[in-house]
C-alpha cells in the first residue's frame, strides 16, 4: 500500500493536486495579535495547590462590528438575471469613503414576463475592525442593482 507523501507526489506530477506551499518561501503572512488581550505569570511554589489572584487592567483588542445586509427588491422581472451590489461607505471630516463592497448575481425565480415585488437577497456580510467599541460609527449602506441579461439584445447593438 502507497504511503501518503507518494500518492500526494503522483498527483502533483500529474497535475491533478497543486503542490502545498512551502511555508517558509510560498506564503505571505501576517500576524493579527488578536489572541491574548494580557498575560501574566503564575509560578506554584512547592506544596502549594492554590492560588488566587487577579489579571488587572485588561483591555479588549482586535474588537469589530459585523454588519449583514438583506436587499428586497420590488417590481422586478421572473426569470431574469440581476446584479446586485452592496456598498458601504463612511462620512469621515464630511468626505465619503468606501469602507466595503460586496456583489453578486442573482435569477428571479418564475416564468419570464411576470412581475414581483418582495424579492428577497439574503445576506451580504461585512466586517469592520474597531478599536474602540464604546464609541459610535455611523455607516452608509447603497445598493446597485440591474438587470444582467437582455433577451432582446443578443448583440451589443453599438
Amino acid at each position: 500500500m502507497e504511503d501518503i507523501n507518494s500518492m500526494e507526489e503522483k498527483n502533483v506530477e500529474m497535475g491533478i493536486f497543486p503542490p502545498k506551499p512551502d511555508k517558509d518561501k510560498d506564503v505571505l503572512c501576517q500576524e493579527c495579535d488578536c489572541c491574548c488581550e494580557k498575560t501574566q505569570n503564575v509560578t506554584f511554589n512547592s506544596c502549594q495547590d492554590v492560588i488566587d489572584f487577579t489579571v488587572q487592567n485588561v483591555q479588549l483588542k482586535c474588537e469589530g462590528r459585523f454588519l449583514k445586509v438583506r436587499v428586497e427588491l420590488d417590481r422586478v422581472c421572473r426569470g431574469r438575471k440581476i446584479n446586485l451590489g452592496v456598498l458601504v461607505c463612511e462620512s469621515i471630516g464630511g468626505t465619503f469613503f468606501t469602507r466595503a463592497f460586496r456583489a453578486c448575481q442573482v435569477t428571479v425565480p418564475g416564468t419570464a414576463g411576470q412581475c414581483v415585488d418582495n424579492f428577497r437577497v439574503e445576506e451580504f456580510c461585512f466586517v469592520f475592525p474597531d478599536d474602540n467599541l464604546c464609541s459610535s460609527r455611523t455607516f452608509v449602506v447603497k445598493v446597485v442593482a440591474h438587470y444582467a441579461d437582455f433577451p432582446s439584445f443578443p448583440f451589443c447593438p453599438c
